[in-house]
Protein backbone atom coordinates (compact mmCIF):
# COMPACT_ATOMS: atom_id res chain seq x y z
CA UNK A 1 0.00 0.00 0.00
CA UNK A 2 3.10 2.78 0.59
CA UNK A 3 4.23 1.66 -2.86
CA UNK A 4 1.25 2.36 -4.01
CA UNK A 5 0.50 5.62 -2.61
CA UNK A 6 4.13 6.86 -2.77
CA UNK A 7 3.96 6.14 -6.56
CA UNK A 8 1.08 8.39 -6.72
CA UNK A 9 2.75 11.24 -4.26
CA UNK A 10 5.94 11.04 -6.94
CA UNK A 11 3.23 11.62 -9.96
CA UNK A 12 1.95 14.76 -8.30
CA UNK A 13 5.28 15.83 -7.41
CA UNK A 14 6.81 15.36 -11.00
CA UNK A 15 3.84 17.11 -12.40
CA UNK A 16 4.46 19.97 -10.10
CA UNK A 17 8.32 20.61 -10.31
CA UNK A 18 8.27 19.53 -14.15
CA UNK A 19 7.94 22.19 -16.87
CA UNK A 20 5.84 20.30 -19.77
CA UNK A 21 2.11 20.64 -17.73
CA UNK A 22 0.30 23.59 -16.73
CA UNK A 23 -2.72 21.76 -15.30
CA UNK A 24 -3.14 18.54 -14.41
CA UNK A 25 -7.27 17.14 -14.56
CA UNK A 26 -6.87 14.66 -11.99
CA UNK A 27 -10.44 12.00 -12.96
CA UNK A 28 -11.54 10.33 -9.50
CA UNK A 29 -14.34 9.51 -7.77
CA UNK A 30 -15.02 11.73 -4.68
CA UNK A 31 -14.90 9.07 -2.21
CA UNK A 32 -11.16 9.18 -2.96
CA UNK A 33 -10.81 12.45 -1.82
CA UNK A 34 -9.32 11.74 1.81
CA UNK A 35 -6.24 9.80 0.33
CA UNK A 36 -5.44 12.03 -2.73
CA UNK A 37 -5.85 15.49 -0.43
CA UNK A 38 -3.21 13.46 1.93
CA UNK A 39 -0.44 12.84 -1.29
CA UNK A 40 -1.19 16.19 -2.47
CA UNK A 41 -0.39 17.65 1.60
CA UNK A 42 2.52 14.83 1.43
CA UNK A 43 3.96 16.85 -1.60
CA UNK A 44 3.03 20.48 -0.15
CA UNK A 45 5.30 19.20 2.75
CA UNK A 46 8.00 17.92 1.14
CA UNK A 47 8.62 21.30 -1.01
CA UNK A 48 10.28 24.62 0.48
CA UNK A 49 9.94 26.71 -2.52
CA UNK A 50 6.26 26.00 -3.43
CA UNK A 51 3.01 27.37 -2.20
CA UNK A 52 0.14 25.06 -1.92
CA UNK A 53 -3.62 26.86 -2.49
CA UNK A 54 -6.36 24.22 -1.92
CA UNK A 55 -9.73 24.32 -1.90
CA UNK A 56 -12.96 21.33 -1.96
CA UNK A 57 -15.52 23.85 -1.52
CA UNK A 58 -18.77 22.07 -3.31
CA UNK A 59 -19.19 23.37 -6.70
CA UNK A 60 -23.07 24.34 -7.46
CA UNK A 61 -22.49 27.60 -10.39
CA UNK A 62 -19.30 29.51 -10.92
CA UNK A 63 -20.22 32.90 -8.83
CA UNK A 64 -20.35 31.24 -6.15
CA UNK A 65 -17.25 28.82 -6.41
CA UNK A 66 -15.23 31.57 -7.29
CA UNK A 67 -16.91 33.86 -4.20
CA UNK A 68 -15.91 30.41 -2.10
CA UNK A 69 -12.51 30.40 -3.35
CA UNK A 70 -11.48 34.14 -3.05
CA UNK A 71 -13.10 34.16 0.59
CA UNK A 72 -10.91 31.24 1.73
CA UNK A 73 -7.77 32.78 -0.01
CA UNK A 74 -8.30 36.27 1.85
CA UNK A 75 -8.77 34.65 5.07
CA UNK A 76 -5.20 32.25 4.60
CA UNK A 77 -3.63 36.03 3.11
CA UNK A 78 -5.26 37.57 6.31
CA UNK A 79 -4.16 35.38 9.12
CA UNK A 80 -0.28 35.35 7.24
CA UNK A 81 0.08 39.01 6.98
CA UNK A 82 -0.93 39.17 10.92
CA UNK A 83 1.68 36.67 11.90
CA UNK A 84 4.40 38.05 9.53
CA UNK A 85 3.55 41.54 10.83
CA UNK A 86 3.63 40.18 14.72
CA UNK A 87 7.31 38.57 13.54
CA UNK A 88 8.26 42.29 12.23
CA UNK A 89 8.35 41.09 8.85
CA UNK A 90 7.65 42.79 5.50
CA UNK A 91 3.49 41.90 5.13
CA UNK A 92 2.01 40.25 1.70
CA UNK A 93 0.24 42.79 -0.14
CA UNK A 94 -2.87 43.33 -0.36
CA UNK A 95 -5.45 41.36 -2.54
CA UNK A 96 -6.33 43.49 -5.59
CA UNK A 97 -9.99 45.01 -4.94
CA UNK A 98 -11.56 43.76 -7.96
CA UNK A 99 -10.85 40.17 -7.22
CA UNK A 100 -12.42 40.87 -3.86
CA UNK A 101 -15.39 41.90 -5.74
CA UNK A 102 -17.93 39.73 -7.47
CA UNK A 103 -18.78 42.12 -9.90
CA UNK A 104 -15.44 40.77 -11.55
CA UNK A 105 -16.28 37.79 -13.45
CA UNK A 106 -15.56 34.38 -11.88
CA UNK A 107 -12.74 33.04 -14.03
CA UNK A 108 -11.27 36.39 -14.47
CA UNK A 109 -11.41 36.86 -10.34
CA UNK A 110 -9.67 33.25 -10.12
CA UNK A 111 -7.16 33.85 -12.93
CA UNK A 112 -6.39 37.20 -11.13
CA UNK A 113 -5.86 34.68 -7.68
CA UNK A 114 -4.03 33.09 -9.19
CA UNK A 115 -1.36 35.62 -10.78
CA UNK A 116 -1.38 37.41 -7.76
CA UNK A 117 -0.75 34.22 -5.62
CA UNK A 118 3.20 34.55 -7.66
CA UNK A 119 4.12 37.67 -5.42
CA UNK A 120 3.75 35.43 -2.23
CA UNK A 121 6.38 32.98 -3.05
CA UNK A 122 9.53 33.16 -0.56
CA UNK A 123 11.79 33.61 -3.49
CA UNK A 124 10.68 35.60 -6.23
CA UNK A 125 10.33 33.42 -9.48
CA UNK A 126 12.15 30.69 -7.56
CA UNK A 127 9.27 28.01 -7.24
CA UNK A 128 5.60 27.50 -8.39
CA UNK A 129 2.34 28.20 -7.10
CA UNK A 130 0.07 25.19 -6.95
CA UNK A 131 -3.53 25.46 -6.84
CA UNK A 132 -5.90 22.66 -6.23
CA UNK A 133 -9.51 22.99 -7.03
CA UNK A 134 -11.33 19.54 -5.81
CA UNK A 135 -14.77 20.08 -5.57
CA UNK A 136 -15.92 17.14 -3.11
CA UNK A 137 -19.48 17.41 -5.15
CA UNK A 138 -19.81 18.97 -8.55
CA UNK A 139 -23.33 19.63 -8.90
CA UNK A 140 -23.50 21.37 -12.82
CA UNK A 141 -20.27 19.64 -14.78
CA UNK A 142 -20.74 21.49 -18.13
CA UNK A 143 -21.29 24.72 -16.06
CA UNK A 144 -17.88 23.85 -14.10
CA UNK A 145 -15.68 22.88 -17.62
CA UNK A 146 -16.76 26.23 -19.29
CA UNK A 147 -15.61 27.71 -15.87
CA UNK A 148 -12.09 25.93 -15.81
CA UNK A 149 -11.97 26.12 -19.67
CA UNK A 150 -11.60 29.49 -19.37
CA UNK A 151 -9.09 30.10 -15.96
CA UNK A 152 -6.36 27.56 -18.07
CA UNK A 153 -6.32 29.27 -21.49
CA UNK A 154 -3.28 30.87 -22.49
CA UNK A 155 -1.04 31.83 -25.36
CA UNK A 156 2.49 31.69 -26.52
CA UNK A 157 4.73 32.61 -26.49
CA UNK A 158 4.22 34.80 -23.39
CA UNK A 159 1.30 33.01 -21.17
CA UNK A 160 0.08 35.06 -18.34
CA UNK A 161 0.41 31.52 -16.14
CA UNK A 162 4.06 31.38 -15.50
CA UNK A 163 4.97 29.96 -12.41
CA UNK A 164 1.40 28.23 -11.75
CA UNK A 165 0.23 24.75 -12.10
CA UNK A 166 -3.30 23.60 -11.45
CA UNK A 167 -4.94 20.25 -10.17
CA UNK A 168 -8.49 20.10 -11.02
CA UNK A 169 -10.65 17.49 -10.10
CA UNK A 170 -13.48 16.00 -12.53
CA UNK A 171 -15.69 13.01 -11.89
CA UNK A 172 -14.97 10.23 -14.31
CA UNK A 173 -18.51 9.82 -15.04
CA UNK A 174 -18.87 13.13 -16.14
CA UNK A 175 -15.68 13.76 -18.10
CA UNK A 176 -16.85 17.28 -19.78
CA UNK A 177 -13.18 19.09 -18.74
CA UNK A 178 -11.32 16.87 -20.29
CA UNK A 179 -13.09 16.36 -23.28
CA UNK A 180 -13.18 20.13 -23.62
CA UNK A 181 -9.61 20.46 -22.88
CA UNK A 182 -8.51 17.59 -25.27
CA UNK A 183 -6.23 18.83 -27.69
CA UNK A 184 -4.98 21.36 -25.80
CA UNK A 185 -0.99 21.92 -25.31
CA UNK A 186 -0.03 21.93 -21.60
CA UNK A 187 -2.86 19.73 -20.35
CA UNK A 188 -2.02 16.20 -18.56
CA UNK A 189 -5.22 13.63 -17.29
CA UNK A 190 -4.25 11.43 -14.27
CA UNK A 191 -6.71 8.75 -13.70
CA UNK A 192 -5.71 7.71 -10.00
CA UNK A 193 -6.65 3.92 -9.44
CA UNK A 194 -7.24 3.48 -5.84
CA UNK A 195 -10.19 0.50 -6.80
CA UNK A 196 -10.59 -1.70 -4.07
CA UNK A 197 -8.84 -4.43 -6.65
CA UNK A 198 -6.41 -2.28 -6.63
CA UNK A 199 -5.65 -1.36 -3.12
CA UNK A 200 -6.20 -5.13 -2.11
CA UNK A 201 -3.56 -6.10 -4.16
CA UNK A 202 -1.12 -3.49 -2.98
CA UNK A 203 -1.88 -4.56 0.37
CA UNK A 204 -1.25 -8.27 0.00
CA UNK A 205 1.91 -7.45 -1.54
CA UNK A 206 2.40 -5.30 1.24
CA UNK A 207 1.73 -8.10 3.49
CA UNK A 208 3.75 -10.81 1.94
CA UNK A 209 7.09 -8.60 1.28
CA UNK A 210 9.73 -10.28 3.50
CA UNK A 211 11.87 -7.74 3.31
CA UNK A 212 10.22 -5.00 5.62
CA UNK A 213 9.40 -5.66 9.64
CA UNK A 214 7.35 -8.45 10.90
CA UNK A 215 5.04 -5.56 13.01
CA UNK A 216 4.96 -3.40 9.75
CA UNK A 217 3.65 -6.72 8.40
CA UNK A 218 0.98 -7.24 10.69
CA UNK A 219 -0.49 -3.86 10.21
CA UNK A 220 -1.19 -4.06 7.17
CA UNK A 221 -2.22 -6.91 7.46
CA UNK A 222 -5.34 -5.84 10.04
CA UNK A 223 -5.90 -3.12 7.34
CA UNK A 224 -6.40 -6.15 4.90
CA UNK A 225 -8.99 -7.71 6.93
CA UNK A 226 -10.78 -5.20 6.80
CA UNK A 227 -10.55 -4.50 3.17
CA UNK A 228 -11.58 -8.18 2.85
CA UNK A 229 -14.90 -7.96 4.97
CA UNK A 230 -15.83 -4.96 3.35
CA UNK A 231 -15.62 -6.28 -0.33
CA UNK A 232 -17.42 -9.48 1.56
CA UNK A 233 -14.58 -11.58 1.19
CA UNK A 234 -15.45 -13.29 4.38
CA UNK A 235 -12.85 -16.16 4.51
CA UNK A 236 -10.10 -14.11 3.50
CA UNK A 237 -10.97 -11.64 6.55
CA UNK A 238 -11.68 -14.87 8.82
CA UNK A 239 -7.68 -16.18 7.93
CA UNK A 240 -6.26 -12.43 8.39
CA UNK A 241 -7.91 -12.32 11.72
CA UNK A 242 -6.63 -15.11 12.94
CA UNK A 243 -3.40 -14.64 11.95
CA UNK A 244 -3.24 -12.03 13.72
CA UNK A 245 -4.84 -13.26 17.08
CA UNK A 246 -1.44 -15.38 16.60
CA UNK A 247 0.29 -12.96 16.08
CA UNK A 248 -0.61 -10.31 19.02
CA UNK A 249 -1.49 -12.78 21.83
CA UNK A 250 1.48 -14.13 22.41
CA UNK A 251 3.42 -11.32 22.68
CA UNK A 252 0.40 -9.82 25.60
CA UNK A 253 -0.36 -7.13 23.15
CA UNK A 254 -4.18 -7.27 24.80
CA UNK A 255 -5.87 -4.64 22.92
CA UNK A 256 -4.57 -6.12 19.48
CA UNK A 257 -5.95 -9.51 20.76
CA UNK A 258 -9.48 -7.95 21.33
CA UNK A 259 -9.82 -6.13 17.97
CA UNK A 260 -8.55 -9.63 15.96
CA UNK A 261 -11.43 -11.31 17.73
CA UNK A 262 -13.53 -8.96 17.25
CA UNK A 263 -12.97 -8.50 13.84
CA UNK A 264 -13.69 -12.33 13.83
CA UNK A 265 -17.18 -11.97 15.60
CA UNK A 266 -18.06 -8.86 13.12
CA UNK A 267 -16.90 -11.55 10.03
CA UNK A 268 -18.95 -14.66 11.53
CA UNK A 269 -22.57 -12.27 12.13
CA UNK A 270 -22.27 -11.05 8.35
CA UNK A 271 -22.16 -14.57 7.58
CA UNK A 272 -25.01 -15.81 9.75
CA UNK A 273 -22.90 -17.47 12.16
CA UNK A 274 -24.52 -16.27 15.02
CA UNK A 275 -23.43 -18.15 17.98
CA UNK A 276 -19.59 -18.13 16.69
CA UNK A 277 -19.78 -14.06 16.55
CA UNK A 278 -21.06 -14.30 19.75
CA UNK A 279 -18.61 -16.82 20.90
CA UNK A 280 -15.72 -14.18 19.61
CA UNK A 281 -17.14 -11.58 20.83
CA UNK A 282 -17.37 -12.74 24.17
CA UNK A 283 -13.60 -14.24 24.08
CA UNK A 284 -12.74 -10.24 22.54
CA UNK A 285 -14.20 -8.91 25.95
CA UNK A 286 -11.77 -10.30 28.35
CA UNK A 287 -8.07 -9.36 26.55
CA UNK A 288 -10.29 -5.81 25.90
CA UNK A 289 -11.01 -5.26 29.55
CA UNK A 290 -7.50 -6.13 31.01
CA UNK A 291 -5.17 -3.42 31.70
CA UNK A 292 -5.60 -0.05 33.88
CA UNK A 293 -7.32 1.62 32.46
CA UNK A 294 -8.39 -1.12 29.81
CA UNK A 295 -8.27 0.23 25.76
CA UNK A 296 -11.45 1.90 26.40
CA UNK A 297 -12.40 2.12 22.38
CA UNK A 298 -11.88 -1.37 21.76
CA UNK A 299 -13.73 -1.92 24.64
CA UNK A 300 -17.00 -0.16 23.71
CA UNK A 301 -16.79 -1.10 20.07
CA UNK A 302 -16.71 -4.90 21.18
CA UNK A 303 -20.14 -4.07 24.15
CA UNK A 304 -21.87 -2.17 21.44
CA UNK A 305 -21.33 -5.32 18.63
CA UNK A 306 -23.11 -7.52 21.23
CA UNK A 307 -26.04 -5.34 22.35
CA UNK A 308 -26.81 -5.29 17.98
CA UNK A 309 -26.39 -8.91 18.61
CA UNK A 310 -28.47 -8.95 21.42
CA UNK A 311 -31.04 -7.11 19.76
CA UNK A 312 -31.21 -9.47 16.38
CA UNK A 313 -32.10 -12.08 18.89
CA UNK A 314 -34.74 -10.56 20.83
CA UNK A 315 -32.87 -10.90 24.11
CA UNK A 316 -34.09 -7.31 25.58
CA UNK A 317 -32.78 -7.85 28.77
CA UNK A 318 -29.07 -8.85 27.99
CA UNK A 319 -29.33 -6.39 24.96
CA UNK A 320 -30.25 -3.51 27.70
CA UNK A 321 -27.33 -4.34 30.10
CA UNK A 322 -24.97 -4.02 26.94
CA UNK A 323 -25.96 -0.48 26.08
CA UNK A 324 -26.28 0.42 29.45
CA UNK A 325 -22.47 -0.59 29.95
CA UNK A 326 -22.01 1.34 26.27
CA UNK A 327 -22.87 4.87 27.22
CA UNK A 328 -21.21 4.08 30.32
CA UNK A 329 -17.99 3.87 27.96
CA UNK A 330 -18.78 6.49 25.81
CA UNK A 331 -18.62 8.95 28.70
CA UNK A 332 -15.46 7.80 29.60
CA UNK A 333 -13.72 7.60 26.21
CA UNK A 334 -15.62 11.51 26.01
CA UNK A 335 -17.40 10.15 22.90
CA UNK A 336 -21.01 12.12 22.83
CA UNK A 337 -22.10 10.91 19.81
CA UNK A 338 -21.55 7.22 20.54
CA UNK A 339 -23.38 8.13 24.08
CA UNK A 340 -26.36 9.43 22.64
CA UNK A 341 -26.36 5.94 20.19
CA UNK A 342 -26.43 3.82 23.71
CA UNK A 343 -28.34 5.88 25.32
CA UNK A 344 -31.02 5.72 22.36
CA UNK A 345 -30.40 1.73 22.32
CA UNK A 346 -31.11 1.40 25.25
CA UNK A 347 -34.32 2.87 25.54
CA UNK A 348 -35.37 0.67 22.35
CA UNK A 349 -34.27 -1.87 24.96
CA UNK A 350 -35.94 -1.09 27.86
CA UNK A 351 -39.92 -0.42 25.50
CA UNK A 352 -39.53 -3.92 23.90
CA UNK A 353 -39.03 -5.00 27.60
CA UNK A 354 -42.56 -2.61 28.78
CA UNK A 355 -40.42 -0.07 30.78
CA UNK A 356 -42.07 2.72 29.53
CA UNK A 357 -40.76 5.48 32.54
CA UNK A 358 -37.45 3.93 31.96
CA UNK A 359 -37.11 4.16 27.97
CA UNK A 360 -38.78 7.88 28.64
CA UNK A 361 -35.79 8.37 30.46
CA UNK A 362 -33.04 6.96 28.02
CA UNK A 363 -35.13 8.93 25.01
CA UNK A 364 -34.89 12.45 27.18
CA UNK A 365 -31.16 11.83 27.92
CA UNK A 366 -30.52 11.17 24.32
CA UNK A 367 -31.85 14.12 23.27
CA UNK A 368 -30.50 16.83 25.43
CA UNK A 369 -26.81 15.41 25.23
CA UNK A 370 -27.48 15.59 21.26
CA UNK A 371 -28.69 19.23 21.67
CA UNK A 372 -26.25 19.98 23.99
CA UNK A 373 -23.51 18.71 20.92
CA UNK A 374 -25.73 20.47 18.67
CA UNK A 375 -26.25 17.19 16.44
CA UNK A 376 -29.11 17.67 14.99
CA UNK A 377 -28.94 14.05 13.31
CA UNK A 378 -28.73 12.28 16.66
CA UNK A 379 -31.76 14.58 18.39
CA UNK A 380 -34.22 14.05 15.39
CA UNK A 381 -33.35 10.34 16.09
CA UNK A 382 -34.03 10.33 19.46
CA UNK A 383 -37.12 13.02 19.52
CA UNK A 384 -38.75 10.61 16.40
CA UNK A 385 -38.89 7.39 19.51
CA UNK A 386 -40.26 9.47 22.19
CA UNK A 387 -43.09 10.74 20.03
CA UNK A 388 -44.73 7.18 19.47
CA UNK A 389 -43.67 6.30 23.07
CA UNK A 390 -45.49 9.19 24.64
CA UNK A 391 -48.93 7.36 22.17
CA UNK A 392 -48.15 3.85 23.89
CA UNK A 393 -48.26 5.87 27.39
CA UNK A 394 -51.59 8.29 26.89
CA UNK A 395 -49.91 11.10 27.06
CA UNK A 396 -51.50 12.47 23.82
CA UNK A 397 -50.15 16.38 24.14
CA UNK A 398 -47.13 15.39 25.25
CA UNK A 399 -46.51 13.26 22.07
CA UNK A 400 -48.06 15.95 19.94
CA UNK A 401 -45.71 18.08 21.15
CA UNK A 402 -42.43 15.97 20.23
CA UNK A 403 -44.04 15.60 16.84
CA UNK A 404 -44.29 19.20 16.40
CA UNK A 405 -40.57 19.72 17.71
CA UNK A 406 -39.64 16.92 15.13
CA UNK A 407 -40.96 18.42 12.27
CA UNK A 408 -39.79 22.28 13.09
CA UNK A 409 -36.13 19.87 13.15
CA UNK A 410 -36.83 19.28 9.21
CA UNK A 411 -37.27 15.39 10.70
CA UNK A 412 -40.51 13.41 9.88
CA UNK A 413 -44.35 14.54 11.58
Amino acid sequence: MQKLLQGMADRVKSFVQGSDHLALVVSSPAEDALPLLNIFEQVETSSASDLFWTFNDDFVDPLSYASAVVSAFAAKHAAMQEAMAAEAMTPWPPIPEHLLSEATPPADRLRGLAAFSRELLPVPNGGNNVWIFYPLAIAAAPAFAALFSEVLAHEYPFPWCHHLRFIVREEPTLPVLSQGLHGRPRIDLWRPDLSPETVNAALSAQVEDEALPLSDRMGTLLVAAGSDFALHRYDGALQKYELLLRYHAPLGNLPMAAVALNGMGETYERMGQVEQANTAYQAALVPASDGEPPAIPVLLNIVMNLGNLRMTQGRWDEAEGYWDSAQQLAAAARNAPMRVQALEQRGICEEAQGKLDAAEKSYDAACIMAAKIEDLPLCRGALARLGPLYQRMGRNAEAWGASQMLTEMGGPS
